[in-house]
């Protein structure tokens, strides 16, 4: 089965739709690099409210049908990982999605949301991908973008 790994993401709402995305697809898992803390938020009733809403709305349930795997060592377990690691980047160099086949046991990286990923963690990357856009905006939302590569990769398996 298709994984993913959700690396540093920076707001809660678009971690939660691609926990939902994930779940809506059947991984049972998705590995999350949590380096913002927005799987531990401070504990105040405020912080309380906002991960009860993650549950509840957000995500609409998923978060209670799917493993969130935390990842302390993000390039400890990309050295490790049994499969293709692949990366999705804002790069008119990479592949573009349409053009890639995933297999099986493909990890899907989508970076943070003003960063992407860490240039230590691209040279770990088997393929890089990218959604060419047709018009004037250059990229989408990180959620969106898991979406849709989700939906391609579960089309090619």
């Amino acid at each position: 089965m298709i994984n993913a790994l959700l690396y540093a993401p920076e707001y809660r709402p678009n971690m939660s739709s691609m926990i939902r995305t994930a779940e809506f697809y059947g991984l049972k898992k998705i590995y999350i690099y949590d380096k913002n803390n927005l799987l531990s938020p401070p504990n105040n009733k405020t912080s309380r409210a906002d991960m009860e809403h993650l549950a509840r709305v957000w995500t609409a349930g998923a978060i209670h049908h799917i493993d969130l795997a935390l990842v302390e060592d993000p390039l400890q377990f990309l050295k490790e990982y049994q499969g293709r690691k692949i990366a999705t980047l804002v790069d008119e160099n990479a592949m573009p999605l349409n053009d890639f086949q995933f297999q099986k046991n493909d990890l899907i990286l989508l970076g943070s949301e003003k960063n992407g990923l860490d240039e230590n963690v691209v040279p770990l990357m088997d393929q890089s991908l990218y959604l060419p856009s047709l018009g004037h905006t250059s990229c989408l939302n990180v959620a969106v973008t898991f979406g849709i590569v989700m939906n391609q990769a579960m089309q090619s398996i």
